[in-house]
């Protein structure tokens, strides 16, 4: 962190001025360029006189982090927690690290509530003790600075912690709450965080089986965006709606939502939601319409073209299509491959992925290895029980039955 003289140096030069020009009738350029240097320290007369002259507050050069310093950091820092997706584990030491040094020594200002903020959410990712103090830390200030959208974003981060640990109810109990505590204190959120709270509330509903209150809550927030043109969040409400219609096994529905997306991609240029309507149709193939062959054709179509960081997902959807069409051997390798992703905690998405063990079960069943059959069918199943109903569930108990009953 630059000292004094550093800070003054350096707005000087931000400002195009020489020693003897910020230096004026006042102050000699031998003594400034002192300070400068370190070589002296200036009085207090001194030091607003040289702030007047810079146009900034005396206590912007008292403070150990400038504000300008302050900005340039939490800039580096918002760039690498967008692009945190690349690699996680070495995107969030990074953060941590450039964040650390200024931690103790953070100014009350909005750049410092945000690198508090995202400083205790990379501890969290990383597993490291202390982060809840300087997420409150990061709030108390938000609200001190009266940035309730900040504020309102930090709740919905813990309530979300709950949905991590699968206690939907409860993180659907504290969204409900912020929200309720928001409106009595006569906070309008804006916008984007509006439909954040509609998102994560509406798959909360789905999470604990209540359908139909996801559905209104997914319908009021899609006109909601028509009627103010806002397209952020578009894909995520669009592509729950058409796995919800999946599930209800309604093509009409599934198809009409597809359809949208599809369009939503092309406009947006978005590669990546192609990848997940081919996943979505690959997964409707195999699961619901017995249609291996046109399954198996997707998936390999999106393998080829995309690379295996992008299409892991199809993994399991390739096991499938193979074992459905009689190709054991291959779809072994398949379904053995694929790997849950530590970020999925939606019943639907779980569910889905503890078929594989139900599947590896069925394969190994029918090679003879019936051991290895019931050891798989046993972790589907008691992954499954805590789950919602849904047909993997069914699916994944009815390959218990059939394994354990051998």
């Amino acid at each position: 962190m630059a000292s004094l003289g550093e800070r003054i140096r350096k707005l000087r030069k931000e400002k195009g001025l020489t020693l003897q020009a910020l230096a004026g009738a006042e102050l000699s350029k031998g003594m400034l360029s002192l300070i400068e240097n370190g070589k002296a320290n200036p009085s207090m007369e001194s030091l607003a006189y040289i702030a007047e002259r810079l146009e900034i507050n005396k206590n912007e050069l008292l403070e150990e982090v400038s504000p300008s310093e302050l900005r340039e950091v939490l800039q580096e820092v918002e760039n690498l927690y967008l692009k945190i997706m690349d690699d996680m584990t070495a995107g969030f030491i990074k953060i941590i690290g450039l964040i650390r040094p200024y931690i103790e020594k953070l100014p009350y200002r909005y750049e410092s509530a945000r690198l508090l903020e995202i400083y205790s959410r990379c501890l969290y990712y990383m597993k490291e003790d202390g982060w809840e103090a300087y997420l409150a830390e990061a709030e108390e200030m938000y609200e001190g600075l009266h940035l309730m959208n900040n504020s309102a974003d930090i709740q919905l981060f813990r309530a979300m912690l709950q949905f991590n640990d699968h206690r939907y109810a409860e993180s659907l109990d504290m969204l409900k709450q912020s929200r309720e505590m928001f409106e009595e204190r006569g906070v309008v959120l804006d916008a984007l965080k509006k439909l954040d709270f509609d998102f994560s509330e509406a798959i909360l509903h789905f999470a604990i089986g209540k359908d139909e209150d996801a559905l209104k809550i997914i319908g009021d927030a899609i006109q909601y965006s028509k009627e103010n043109q806002i397209f952020y969040k578009m894909d995520a409400l669009y592509r729950v709606s058409a796995f919800h219609a999946i599930l209800k096994e309604d093509e009409e529905r599934k198809d009409y939502y597809v359809n949208k997306l599809r369009i939503f991609a092309e406009f947006t240029d978005d590669s990546k939601i192609d990848i997940v309507l081919d996943l979505l149709e690959a997964h409707y193939l195999n699961s619901f319409k017995r249609d291996f062959e046109r399954a198996l054709e997707i998936v390999d179509k999106n393998i080829e073209k995309y690379n295996e960081e992008e299409t892991s997902q199809f993994f399991i959807e390739k096991g499938k299509a193979l074992y459905g069409l009689g190709r054991m051997e291959e779809a072994l390798i398949w379904l053995e491959k694929h790997r849950l992703w530590e970020f999925i905690h939606h019943p639907y998405d779980l569910l889905m992925n503890y078929e594989r063990d139900a599947y590896l079960a069925l394969i190994y069943e029918e090679q003879g290895r019936h051991k290895l059959a019931l050891k798989h069918a046993e972790i589907a199943r008691n992954n499954a029980a805590p789950m919602p109903d849904l047909p993997y569930k069914k699916f994944i108990m009815d390959v218990y039955n059939q394994i354990s009953q051998q």
